[in-house]
């Protein structure tokens, strides 16, 4: 396939550079441009339009939201602990590579959207 069939798009997404490749039909791929693991350029798609494509990336790089009782068991369990800087962070797999991170989260009570 030709450049001449795609349309590329740069921007940042949630804080990375990512680039849609739109194609004629109006499909379109994603990925991130400079991520680590490696794995994390891959393509991802193929999503109905760049609009999907881009609501998918920002939907898969949302903090998790958890409960006090999360948190709580988290704790105990050590899937949530202190950095070094004495902020509390999550280990979690990336729902973009699928690789083992670090994150910050959100904490709601029950009930709450």
């Amino acid at each position: 396939m030709s450049r001449k069939d795609k349309a590329i798009i740069s921007k940042v997404l949630c804080g990375v550079n990512v680039e849609i490749f739109t194609y004629p039909n109006g499909e379109a791929l994603l990925r991130t441009v400079d991520s680590y693991p490696v794995n994390g350029n891959d393509w991802h798609g193929p999503y109905k339009d760049a609009t999907c494509a881009e609501a998918d990336f920002v939907d898969r790089n949302a903090p998790p939201v958890i409960t006090p009782k999360d948190l709580q068991r988290g704790r105990l369990n050590g899937t949530i602990a202190q950095t070094l800087e004495g902020v509390e962070m999550m280990l979690t797999m990336d729902r973009w590579t699928g690789g083992s991170c670090l994150t910050s989260f959100i904490v709601r009570p029950e009930g709450q959207a």
